[in-house]
């Protein structure tokens, strides 16, 4: 999905938090019907030092209460526990939750190693999870 096609489906920047290694941006769109749907895209790296982005960023998410919140990790470089802590943390607290690829293969490790790679909703790409979010 790029530019055109965010913008075509109704999606608004609603934030954007960031240090110098780690950035994560928010759109959201409202699904008729349904309510509104957030897709997080996480870029970077996320360790200890730059896990509080994320964790600020799926708190606000929480605070919003989308229906679905889809977490784009295709531009997460790098992952650690930290990553996955925050990211289940996120999926206890959220109505719905999509992991969207693709995936390095570093974080892709990350899921499998942890034994998570069947425990988060999973899409091959953020234009496939909202597909399926928005279609009716």
């Amino acid at each position: 999905m790029d530019i055109a096609d965010r913008a075509a489906n109704g999606f608004v920047p609603s934030g954007r938090w960031h240090d110098g290694v780690l950035e994560v941006t928010a759109e959201d769109m409202t699904v008729p019907g349904r309510g509104v749907l957030r897709v997080l895209r996480v870029a970077g790296e996320v360790d200890i030092d730059t896990a509080p982005v994320l964790q600020f960023a799926l708190q606000q998410t929480v605070s919003d209460r989308p229906h679905t919140t889809v977490v784009d990790l295709s531009g997460l470089v790098f992952g650690d526990s930290s990553t996955l802590n925050a990211l289940i943390r996120a999926h206890h607290r959220l109505p719905a939750l999509v992991i969207a690829g693709p995936l390095r293969s570093t974080v892709r490790r990350l899921f499998t190693l942890s034994g998570l790679e069947d425990f988060f909703t999973t899409a091959p790409d953020t234009g496939t999870a909202v597909k399926r979010v928005t279609t009716p």
